[in-house]
């Protein structure tokens, strides 16, 4: 089914807990209790307003050698623009969208980066003020919203495929950006009457260069939306499913028959948001009666194929998924208790409280049996978020996962880059100094075995109050980085992104 799709900003949660801390200068060994605490002004700059709207530097080797293979971009996004007009967001995923280039050439490392002038951001210049709202702020005396796309901030990860380049946010459009010179240019409509639908900002594109995606729509009634888009940019099929109440999801995963949605109980009330003004986070309500609620839909149909509900949980992000013969599923994902996090933590870090009282999320495995029955265990003990694996490895089992992890203990949640292990939940990997903020490391394939490749990741020194970017041999990550560079600018922290090799 189609439809016209909402009238109403549509926006969602992106991303996940931002990552943390540690201290020390890049490359050394990892930091001890004895360093002095962050003082407030350290603990601002992971939230600051990027300083000008367009940057380019090259990055200055700190320590190690670059490998010479590794050769292309890493393109990446975030919100970056907190604070206008005399105005700062509330939280952190409400920021306009900054999108950034690290060009690897073999021997060196250059960084871009550009703040998208969407139609939002350039409606808000003209009048001098924040007009719209946004994921969890609503600025003074907020203007009507017409189309989802009013409000669209391109601030969360970025998509490569079918010859373009797009900054993606949740409730809507996909925005297509020059690769060059990083300008906006317009949203994707995937066809005519879908012209403003949701479009997640975790698209999965499988090895034949099929792009699945999904979608959360609230009107004209609450929906899931499912995306096949072909290897040449071209909607392939399109479904929509109701589902009421609508939980709010971020991401999915792909086997080789199916797409598994796994909406948590934080659901939209329709009749709390209507009646306003209220942001669309705040109009969200944590009803754990309802238990997880898990859909599998037939990649071929892109209709329901099976339903499980389990226990109460949220989370924002999945690792990979993959599938037995018999049809059983299993699946990684990055689960917390509850919502409090996104609701409390990561508002207060936009007013520097660092103080993470909330439950995070823990690494999980799902595992859905064709029968009927589910289980979720948790695999490892640590707090884990930012999953990336193998891409080769997309829906197909792995032996191997790729996560920022940590320990809740009052500081930053996150402060390790691990590779754990999803049967036995061992983990083996390197912790940042405790002044460096590690962001989400993507995994870049080198040989063709699984786990050959590189994770290419930034992070955020405090102390020198610039940014910096890693590389480590995937194989090897408890040897620490073969290579850091740093910018002669900070950069505030971002969300997701993709390498494409050159």
């Amino acid at each position: 089914m189609t439809g016209s799709l909402s009238r109403r900003a549509v926006l969602r949660v992106l991303g996940a807990l931002p990552v943390l801390a540690a201290a020390g200068r890049a490359g050394a060994a990892s930091g001890n209790s004895a360093e002095p605490a962050l003082t407030a002004s350290q603990r601002q700059l992971a939230f600051a307003t990027a300083h000008a709207e367009t940057l380019a530097a090259p990055l200055t080797t700190l320590a190690g050698r670059l490998p010479t293979d590794l050769t292309g971009v890493l393109w990446r996004n975030g919100p970056a623009e907190h604070e206008r007009f005399g105005h700062r967001y509330g939280h952190w995923f409400d920021g306009d969208g900054m999108v950034q280039a690290f060009t690897f050439t073999g021997d060196s490392v250059t960084h871009r980066a550009r703040i998208l002038e969407t139609p939002k951001r350039r409606r808000e210049t003209q009048a001098g003020r924040r007009l719209l709202p946004a994921f969890a702020t609503l600025p003074p005396e907020a203007v009507p919203i017409l189309s989802p796309d009013d409000m669209n901030a391109a601030n969360t990860s970025v998509l490569a495929h079918g010859g373009r380049i797009m900054a993606l946010w949740e409730g809507g459009s996909a925005l297509a950006f020059d690769p060059e010179t990083l300008a906006a240019g317009d949203f994707v409509s995937w066809r005519a009457d879908l012209a403003g639908a949701p479009f997640s900002a975790h698209p999965k594109v499988e090895a034949d260069g099929t792009c699945w995606n999904i979608g959360c729509a609230i009107a004209p009634r609450p929906m899931l939306l499912f995306y096949r888009i072909g290897g040449q940019g071209r909607l392939a099929a399109f479904n929509a499913l109701p589902l009421d109440p609508l939980g709010m999801v971020h991401d999915f995963v792909v086997t080789p028959r199916h797409l598994v949605l796994v909406v948590p109980p934080f659901v939209l009330d329709r009749e709390r948001f209507a009646a306003g003004p209220i942001s669309f986070l705040d109009a969200h309500v944590w009803r754990p009666e309802l238990g997880t609620r898990v859909i599998v839909v037939e990649k071929e149909t892109l209709a329901p194929a099976r339903r499980y509900d389990l226990p109460p949980g949220f989370h924002f992000h999945h690792g990979n998924g993959w599938e037995e013969a018999d049809g059983t599923i299993h699946l990684d994902l990055c689960q917390a208790d509850d919502p409090t996090f996104a609701i409390h933590d990561l508002r207060a870090v936009m007013q520097g409280d660092w103080s993470f009282p909330s439950a995070h999320p823990r690494y999980r495995c799902m595992v859905l049996r064709p029968g009927g029955t589910a289980a979720v265990d948790q695999v490892a003990p640590p707090v884990a978020d930012f999953p990336r694996f193998d891409p080769r490895r997309t829906g197909l089992r792995h032996r191997a996962l790729y996560a920022l992890t940590g320990r809740e203990d009052g500081g930053w949640p996150l402060s390790r880059i691990d590779r754990i292990d999803p049967d036995s939940g061992a983990a083996d990997g390197w912790t940042y100094p405790r002044r460096l903020i590690p962001e989400e490391h993507v995994f870049v394939p080198r040989g063709g075995a699984e786990g050959d490749g590189w994770l290419v990741g930034p992070f955020l020194d405090l102390e020198r109050r610039a940014a910096g970017l890693s590389v480590f041999d995937a194989r090897h990550l408890a040897d620490g980085p073969l290579w850091q560079g740093i910018l002669p600018y900070p950069l505030p922290l971002g969300l997701h992104g993709t390498f494409v090799a050159a």
